[in-house]
C-alpha cells in the first residue's frame, strides 16, 4: 500500500483537492478533513507529536524489554526459576491483551488524548511500585497491571499521530516515531548497565531489601510519567472531534496547527471556515447519537463494523501479521539476552558451535542442586547485545522513515517479513558467534518493524469511528502470541531448536504472502 495513496476518509466523487482550488476559493460545501489538514501545513506540530507518540511507544518497550535485564538480577532475591521468569516477563503482554479491547473502545468514544494521559500516569504508577514485589505472585500481579495500563499508549498513539498527519506523510511520520522504540531498548540497557554496576543494599525490614534492580523499575518507567505530563498540554485529535460532531472545536485546533506550522500570530491566511462531513463521520455520528445505549451494547456496536466484510478479511490478515511479528519481537526478544549469554559462555570452551547445538547442549547439563549458590550477576554481554539490538532498530527506523514515502508500504512489509524469516533460518547454519548475534538482531528488528507497518495499515484501512478499536484488537491478538512465546519459546528452543526457528520463519513467510491481499488506499 503506497503511503502517498493512504486516506483515512472516503473522498467525495469529483471533489477538488486543495491544490486544484484557486487562491482564496473555498469549496461550496466546505473542506474535507484531509483538505483542511493539508492546508494547515506540515511542520513543528507533526514533528513534536511524532516525538511524543514515539515516547508512548518507548514507554511500552521499556516495560517489556526492561524485564529481560531485571529478571536475571532479581531471580535470587525473588526465588524465580526459568519457567516463572518466562511467565513474569510475559505478564506485561498478558495485561495488554486483556485490556486492549476496552482501551480501544474508550479511545474511540472518549478521546485519544484523554485516554493517553491517564493511561501513561497509571503505567508509571504500577511500573514504579513493581519494585515492591517480594515474590513471584506479587511481581506477576504488578507486571500484569502495568501491562493493563500500558496497552493504551502502545496502540492509541498510532491513531492519535495518524490523525494529525496528512495521508501522504502518515506512514513516514509513524515510522519516524518508531525510532523511539529502539531508543527505549538502548535506554533500558544503558541505565541497567549503570545501576546494576552498584551493589548497595538498603535493609527496610527482615524480609525486604531495596537493591539496585528494584530502582530499575522506577527509572524504566520515568519516560511514561514525563510523557503523561506532556500529553496534558496536547490537543485532542481533530479527526476524533469531527467524528463526534464537534466541528468548531476541531476547526480551532486546525487553526492552531496552521499558526504554529507557519509561524504566524493569527490564522487569517487559513482558508478553511467549515468542515465537510465525510461519509464515515456521518456514520460515526449516527452511531453516537443514541445516548440511551448501555456500555455493553455500545461496545458491541463499536466492534460490529470491524467484523463485517470487507473489513473482517483485512482485520484477520492484520491479526496474523501481528501474531508473527510479536511472537519474534516480544517473545524471542525477551529471551535474546539470555540466549546470547549462553552462546558466549559456551564459546569460551567450545568454538565454532552452531547456536542450536549450544542451546540444546545446555539443556543436558547437570541440574543445579539446592546447595549451589544462586548467581544473579548480569553479564556484560546482556547489556552489550541488548544495546546493539536497540541501535540497529534506531538506524533501520531512520532509514525506513527516509524512504517509506517513496516505496510501497506493502513492499516494505514483505521485505521485512522475508529478511526476518531468512535470518531465522540462517541461524541454523552459522557457527560464528558474532554473526549469530547479528542475525538474531536482524530477525528481531525486522519482525518488530512489521508491528509498525501493521498499525499503519490499520490506521489507513479502518474508518475513524473504529480506528483505535481496530488497532487495539489487532495488538491484543499480537500480544497474546507474545505472552505465549515469551512463556514457552525458551523451553521450545531447548527441546527442538531448529524446528522452533523454522516454524517462526514459516509464520513470517505466511505474513509476507498475506500482505498482497490488503487493499490499496
Amino acid at each position: 500500500m503506497a503511503p502517498s495513496a493512504v486516506s483515512m476518509v472516503f473522498t467525495v466523487e469529483n471533489a477538488k483537492s486543495p491544490n486544484s482550488l484557486e487562491k482564496g476559493q473555498k469549496p461550496p460545501d466546505g473542506h474535507s478533513f484531509d483538505e483542511a489538514l493539508e492546508l494547515a501545513g506540515f511542520g513543528k506540530v507533526q514533528i513534536v507529536l511524532s516525538i511524543l507518540a514515539g515516547l508512548g511507544m518507548m514507554a511500552s518497550i521499556n516495560e517489556a524489554m526492561g524485564m529481560s535485564i531485571i529478571l536475571p538480577a532479581s531471580q535470587c532475591d525473588l526465588d524465580l526459576d526459568a519457567g516463572e521468569k518466562g511467565i513474569v516477563g510475559g505478564a506485561v503482554f498478558l495485561g495488554t491483551m486483556f485490556s486492549s479491547y476496552f482501551w480501544g473502545y474508550l479511545a474511540d468514544t472518549r478521546g485519544r488524548q484523554l485516554i493517553l494521559k491517564y493511561a501513561l500516569f497509571a503505567t508509571s504508577f504500577f511500573g514504579a511500585i513493581s519494585c515492591l514485589a517480594t515474590g513471584f505472585e506479587s511481581l506477576l500481579v504488578l507486571r500484569f497491571l502495568t501491562g493493563v495500563c500500558v496497552a493504551a499508549p502502545a496502540s492509541t498513539v498510532y491513531a492519535y499521530l495518524g490523525e494529525f498527519t496528512t495521508p501522504s506523510r502518515r506512514s513516514q511520520m509513524l515510522s519516524f516515531a518508531s525510532v523511539w522504540g529502539g531508543v527505549g531498548i538502548v535506554y533500558v540497557s544503558l541505565v541497567g548497565w549503570w545501576i546494576l554496576s552498584y551493589d548497595w543494599v538498603f535493609v527496610i525490614s527482615d524480609s525486604f531489601e531495596f537493591k539496585p534492580w528494584r530502582l530499575l523499575f522506577i527509572v524504566n518507567t520515568l519516560p511514561a510519567f514525563l510523557n503523561g505530563i506532556a500529553f496534558c498540554f496536547c490537543p485532542e485529535s481533530p479527526k476524533f472531534l469531527v467524528s463526534r460532531g464537534r466541528n468548531e472545536e476541531a476547526l480551532e485546533i486546525l487553526k492552531k496547527v496552521y499558526k504554529i506550522n507557519n509561524g504566524t500570530d493569527n490564522a487569517d491566511g487559513y482558508e478553511v471556515t467549515t468542515l465537510r462531513l465525510d461519509p464515515e463521520d456521518a456514520i460515526a455520528r449516527e452511531q453516537n447519537g443514541d445516548a440511551s445505549v448501555g456500555l455493553f451494547r455500545s461496545m458491541v456496536q463499536q466492534t460490529l463494523p470491524i467484523v463485517k466484510l470487507p473489513y473482517l478479511v483485512y482485520f484477520i490478515i492484520c491479526c496474523v501479521h501481528n501474531i508473527g511479528a510479536f511472537a519474534i519481537y516480544g517473545g524471542l526478544g525477551l529471551w535474546f539476552p539470555e540466549i546470547m549469554n549462553q552462546v558466549f559462555s559456551q564459546q569460551a570452551t567450545h568454538e565454532d558451535r552452531k547456536v542450536c547445538t549450544i542451546l540444546q547442549r545446555n539443556d543436558t547439563l547437570p541440574v543445579v542442586t539446592e546447595l549451589e549458590i544462586c548467581d544473579d550477576e548480569v553479564k556484560i554481554e546482556t547489556f552489550l547485545y541488548t544495546l546493539l539490538l536497540g541501535v540497529i532498530g534506531c538506524i533501520y527506523a531512520l532509514i525506513t522513515s527516509a524512504v517509506l514515502g517513496r516505496i510501497d508500504q506493502k513492499v516494505m512489509m514483505v521485505f521485512n517479513c522475508i529478511v526476518a524469516g531468512v535470518s531465522g533460518i540462517a541461524l541454523q547454519f552459522i557457527a560464528n558467534t558474532y554473526a549469530v548475534a547479528i542475525l538474531f538482531c536482524l530477525e528481531i528488528v525486522f519482525a518488530g518493524y512489521c508491528v509498525l507497518l501493521v498499525n499503519a495499515n490499520v490506521v489507513a484501512i479502518f474508518p475513524t469511528n473504529v480506528r483505535a478499536m481496530a488497532v487495539a484488537l489487532t495488538n491484543m491478538i499480537g500480544r497474546l502470541s507474545c505472552f505465549v512465546a515469551s512463556a514457552v519459546i525458551g523451553l521450545l528452543i531447548l527441546e527442538n531448536c531448529p524446528v522452533t526457528f523454522y516454524m517462526l520463519s514459516g509464520l513470517l513467510f505466511l505474513c509476507a504472502g498475506l500482505t498482497f491481499l490488503l487493499p490499496k488506499k
